[in-house]
């Protein structure tokens, strides 16, 4: 046999082995998807879009809204406004006094020195008032009161006022005049929260000066004497004190508010002021109409060799400015 056929014999078993092994692994990669065609060797890939579920690719995102914060709660239903201004008309009822009576020393020398009810107060008292808050809890107020009567008199026993002597069966013409001017803080004190609690309860911080003075003189005795004017005789007396006290607030609607308070001081045997107060309030915007009533007690030195007393009861009606 040649050699050319040996060759021949030898190469068909061999290729009939390399196409077996072909058709074997052909189908593997007939399977993949024909691929686009292949960028460049060295060319950038432009970046995909970013798109969010449920959105069209190539459309614009949706602008993002932030959540609106919440609306502030106020303090107070009504807003405090930089300054307050109110006006008052106190009308006065019957009370005790005003009084003169003879102190420490009058009693000592066995002198009666007293001289009672010695005027009944006007009918409508003024009263004016300003207001300014000074921290979120706290208003500072000042107050003004102005007191004034006048009465006659036939006493009924001699008595003995500042450095004349009146007797029994003289016709007395007596007057007064009294100031009342206090400035105190009126101060959150419990529940200390806001908004304020709709019943709530307040510190009350203050000073306040009450002034009297009083004036007696009696025509029969200036007649006796022959000189008008010989028996007129003035008395002075005054209270500087501090003031401690506390008050009650409950709002009833958001703009109608329910007032009690109360303050005062004194040394035993000594000086001692009160006053206490109910009042209701309706607020409109920038006006607050208020009405109420009003108790206010008052003792000058019974050291002295003769001192005032008096109590007055008075209902009142009153406008306050929100400015």
């Amino acid at each position: 046999m040649s050699i050319r056929f040996l060759s021949i014999r030898a190469f068909v078993p061999t290729a009939m082995l390399l196409s077996a092994m072909t058709l074997a692994v052909s189908p593997s990669f007939s399977q993949q998807p024909p691929s686009g065609p292949q960028a460049p060797a060295g060319s950038a890939q432009a970046p995909a879009p970013d798109t969010t579920p449920g959105q069209n690719p190539g459309s614009a995102p949706a602008p993002s809204t932030a959540a609106a914060p919440p609306a502030k709660v106020p303090d107070y239903p009504d807003p405090r406004g930089a300054w307050v201004l109110g006006v008052y008309g106190l009308y006065s009822f019957t009370g005790s006094g005003p009084n003169i009576i003879g102190g420490a020393p009058a009693a000592n020398e066995v002198t009666y020195e007293s001289l009672y009810a010695i005027g009944r107060p006007y009918r409508i008292i003024p009263e004016f008032e300003a207001g300014l808050p000074i921290t979120r809890t706290g208003m500072l107020y000042v107050e003004f009161d102005r007191y004034h009567g006048w009465a006659n008199q036939t006493l009924t026993a001699p008595t003995f006022v500042d450095t004349y002597s009146f007797n029994t069966g003289d016709v007395v013409s007596s007057a007064y005049h009294i100031i009342s001017m206090r400035i105190y803080l009126d101060d959150l004190m419990f529940p200390h929260k806001f908004p304020v609690s709709r019943l709530r309860f307040k510190s009350i911080w203050g000073l306040r000066y009450i002034s009297v003075t009083d004036t007696v003189d009696s025509p029969t005795e200036d007649a006796v004497a022959g000189l008008g004017g010989a028996s007129f005789e003035i008395g002075t007396n005054y209270i500087l004190f501090p003031e401690f006290g506390a008050a009650m607030e409950y709002a009833i609607a958001p703009h109608v508010l329910f007032r009690v308070d109360g303050a005062g001081f004194g040394f035993p045997h000594h000086s001692d002021i009160g006053e206490t107060s109910a009042t209701l309030s309706v607020r409109k915007n920038n006006l607050e109409f208020l009405m109420g009533a009003k108790f206010l007690h008052f003792k000058t030195s019974p050291q002295k060799e003769e001192y005032e007393d008096a109590t007055f009861l008075t209902p009142f009606v009153g406008l306050r400015w929100h400015f």
